[in-house]
């Protein structure tokens, strides 16, 4: 497996590589290359996509998975930072956290997120957008907006990525949305979707969020089999994405 990972700038692994064309991909390190060729050729969308199979194919290893997938989270983070996306790269670098990676890469990289993520700005509010990991490097998300008369409205997209994410998109997709009641630090979501006898609630603990559901087959009507809004949500922007009316 190739072990160039990038810090903050990424090392040729390849004479002339930087100008080839995109490489299709089917293992980790043909990933890691593609990508790495794409980053330095100044193609950072495409750099982000294979970068994104190596982590897929990372997660599917069976020995050597934690250096692997952290040579791939490393590579999301930079990229991410070159896209000019702090909190994705925040995103990306909480998952290698969680993990508990410390290799040089990531303790390079938990300084260059410092030092760019606006963490006043985010804590500022409880708007923005919030993304939940559902594996196979795609995510779920929550927008929360503040309305015109003070209130704070909540959209949920939740995902189940499923084993062909590549071929097909994710295997589930679900959508919920409504109004948050409470204040401080502890909401309900009141939600149309959401029949009697199930409820969401959420906990917005400094920069995050925690989500509690009752799990039922009738709660999570709002989605495909295996949806669920449940979990921990990290912040990365604070303006929500806009909702498609």
């Amino acid at each position: 497996m190739t072990r160039s990972v990038i810090c903050m700038a990424l090392l040729p692994l390849f004479a002339g590589v930087a100008q080839a064309a995109p490489q299709p991909c089917d293992s980790v390190s043909l990933c890691n290359a593609a990508g790495t060729a794409a980053y330095q050729a100044g193609r950072y969308d495409d750099a982000a996509e294979a970068f994104e199979r190596q982590l897929r194919r990372a997660e599917q290893q069976d020995s050597d998975s934690l250096a692997a997938r952290e040579l791939a989270l490393n590579n999301l983070v930079v990229t991410s930072l070159r896209l000019g996306q702090p909190g994705q790269a925040r995103a990306w670098l909480s998952l290698a956290l969680a993990d508990g990676m410390q290799g040089a890469a990531t303790r390079n990289n938990l300084r260059s997120v410092a030092a760019v993520v606006d963490y006043p700005k985010l804590a500022a509010s409880l708007e923005g957008r919030y993304l939940r990991y559902a594996g196979a490097a795609v995510w779920s998300s929550l927008d929360i907006s503040r309305q015109a008369d003070g209130s704070y409205r909540a959209s949920f997209s939740p995902l189940r990525a499923g084993g062909k994410v590549e071929e097909y998109g994710p295997a589930a997709i679900g959508n919920l949305q409504g109004t948050l009641q409470g204040d401080k630090a502890y909401f309900q979501l009141t939600a149309a979707q959401l029949p009697k006898g199930c409820s969401v609630a959420l906990l917005h603990e400094g920069l995050d969020i925690q989500v509690l559901e009752v799990i039922d087959p009738s709660c999570q009507a709002y989605g495909g089999s295996g949806i669920s809004v449940a979990g921990g949500y990290l912040k990365v922007s604070a303006e929500p994405q806009q909702q498609m009316p």
